[in-house]
């Protein structure tokens, strides 16, 4: 059976795109695995808003974290420790210290800011 140009460009097209999502997927799979191990997680479990910040990464932080809700970021080698913040909520130009997440990179941490703002605490799980 002979394939006219435009049939055989087509099955090329999706020959490549099935390859690249194959890829992409055993790429995702590998990486999500590995990245487990390598992540700090904070739940903001207090009456505040928060986030975590990992000096020893530039200074990269979390996003803001509702409370009631977790965010995360991943870890590279070398960092030992994130400090953990929180936001006034009368006034969220106010922050205020929650404490320090020590941990080792290959382990990672995971844990909530926990209390008010008048008494905030961090607690590892």
């Amino acid at each position: 059976m002979k394939l006219t140009t435009k049939a055989r460009k087509t099955a090329l097209a999706i020959g490549a795109v099935a390859s690249l999502t194959a890829a992409a997927v055993a790429g995702t799979a590998g990486s999500a695995s590995a990245a487990t191990s390598h992540t700090l997680k904070v739940c903001a479990s207090g009456n505040y808003t928060a986030y975590a910040e990992i000096p020893q990464q530039g200074g990269i932080t979390t996003t803001l974290i509702a409370p009631g809700k977790c965010g995360q970021l991943s870890l590279s080698n070398g960092t030992t420790y994130a400090k953990v913040r929180g936001l006034k909520n009368n006034n969220p130009n106010k922050e205020f210290y929650v404490g320090t997440a020590h941990f080792s990179a290959s382990k990672g941490w995971s844990g909530a800011a926990k209390g008010t703002s008048a008494n905030p605490s961090l607690k590892s799980n």
